[in-house]
């Protein structure tokens, strides 16, 4: 990012999830206030490993495997969705790790917004709560809880494709609307390493906009969502690795 503001060129990360215009649809709702003030977010993300071959499959690479590295960033974006503007407070992890790396990881991070008091807070605090794993395909569901409401990403939510809004009509009583995000039709390509992969096109897409109008980022992803992102995967493979030795690890991917 420093490099790219000294040559002022074009610099985008490829967190393509965030160019879906089923996010686009969840910043809306999330900024119109119709489910209120944002509570609490809660995510899974996780598929089995268990057929990768160690130590040769990049997700036992000590300095960019790992599960947190690999789809950590699926799920802790989303409080930057949910707290927009926001400052990261304080972030719990804990983990399990396997052949060297985190193999399952439960996180908790804390935002908070602005400086007046709050009930018994200074700042608007917001609460994400997540975990990523290697030992288990999991649902991959999300659910954004507001004071008035909720917004529901089925699985897989990394894809989203549909948003599921849940508003609060009195005790015991809610109401549900369904928004509707198919991906575009990509029967005519082959198949695609990942499911889901035709989303691409939606950051190409955008990042083509932004580049003809003369940015030098985009607006759904920009530098200081970079940096912010980066900083709470880096702290949570603090917590539950340590700090990665570099030349160790790439003496044991080179033996």
């Amino acid at each position: 990012v420093q490099l790219a503001r000294q040559k002022n060129v074009f610099l985008c990360e490829g967190m393509w999830t965030r160019f879906f215009p089923a996010m686009d649809k969840v910043n809306e709702i999330i900024s119109s206030g119709d489910i209120g003030d944002i509570v609490n977010v809660q995510g899974d993300f996780g598929w089995c490993n268990v057929d990768c071959p160690y130590p040769e499959d990049r997700i036992w690479n000590p300095l960019s495997g790992g599960m947190t590295y690999d789809i950590g960033m699926y799920m802790a974006h989303l409080g930057q969705v949910a707290y927009p503007d926001s400052e990261v407070e304080r972030i719990q992890a804990m983990g399990t790790k396997k052949n060297g790396i985190d193999q399952t990881v439960l996180c908790n991070i804390m935002f908070s917004n602005g400086n007046q008091k709050v009930d018994d807070q200074t700042g608007q605090k917001g609460m994400l709560q997540f975990y990523v794993t290697g030992a288990a395909n999991t649902e991959e569901r999300v659910t954004i809880q507001g004071s008035k409401g909720r917004i529901v990403l089925p699985s897989p939510a990394h894809v989203p494709s549909e948003v599921r809004v849940y508003k609060d009509e009195g005790r015991g009583k809610t109401s549900e609307m369904v928004h509707d995000f198919s991906l575009p039709d990509d029967a005519w390509g082959a198949p695609w390493n990942y499911p889901g992969s035709i989303g691409f096109t939606y950051e190409i897409d955008a990042v083509c906009k932004a580049i003809r109008e003369g940015k030098k980022q985009c607006d759904h992803f920009t530098w200081d969502h970079s940096i912010q992102l980066a900083a709470m995967i880096d702290e949570i493979i603090r917590q539950t690795r340590g700090e990665v030795d570099v030349g160790d690890a790439e003496e044991k991917m080179s033996a």
